[in-house]
């Protein structure tokens, strides 16, 4: 019998796959990873719409309602497969679902996706030279999801594969802050 974490990753490992094959057929691969992460991240974002996504006594009609307002404008394939995601009552897998078909989408297009965080968007040099550097520092091609913050004060935060480079002024300051409270 299998455990209640391994029925769940096995649960992640279906959602990712077919949605990975819908997105495929509709040549859609990298938008969905973007878009499955933004859904991800509002998702766990919001403990007013965890606890209606759950809730029972909310009709399935009212749930997909809220989904659909919340993400229009979404890929139909990442829709219709959240919305069986929520059917079914298996919202807990969704970090783990999106996590796999980020790796699974990254096997597919032959790339890594490298998330980058600016005040501004990038411009076209920037971004080329983002590509270049990690293209070749990683070995494989690079897909950038660009990502604007109009918290940053300025600099660049980029993450991949677990690891973050976080050149920010923001966090520059905090690190001169924290070593000027050790020397006084």
């Amino acid at each position: 019998m299998k455990t209640n974490s391994a029925n769940n990753r096995a649960k992640a490992t279906v959602y990712a796959e077919v949605l990975l094959a819908a997105a495929r057929v509709k040549n859609n691969v990298f938008a969905v990873a973007n878009e499955f992460d933004l859904l991800t991240k509002t998702v766990r974002g919001s403990i007013e719409l965890r606890k209606t996504l759950v809730d029972k006594t909310v009709p399935a009609t009212a749930k997909r309602a809220i989904i659909t307002e919340i993400f229009a404008g979404y890929a139909s394939e990442l829709l219709e497969t959240f919305i069986v995601m929520v059917d079914r009552g298996d919202l807990a897998v969704l970090p783990r679902a999106n996590e796999l078909y980020t790796t699974l989408a990254e096997k597919a297009l032959g790339a890594a996706f490298v998330d980058v965080t600016t005040v501004v968007p990038l411009d076209e040099a920037l971004r080329e030279q983002i590509i270049s550097k990690y293209s070749a520092e990683l070995g494989c091609g690079v897909m950038l999801r660009e990502h604007v913050d109009s918290d940053l004060i300025g600099g660049i935060i980029l993450s991949t594969h677990g690891k973050r480079i976080d050149a920010s002024v923001s966090s520059q300051l905090e690190r001169a802050r924290h070593v000027l409270s050790k020397t006084f």
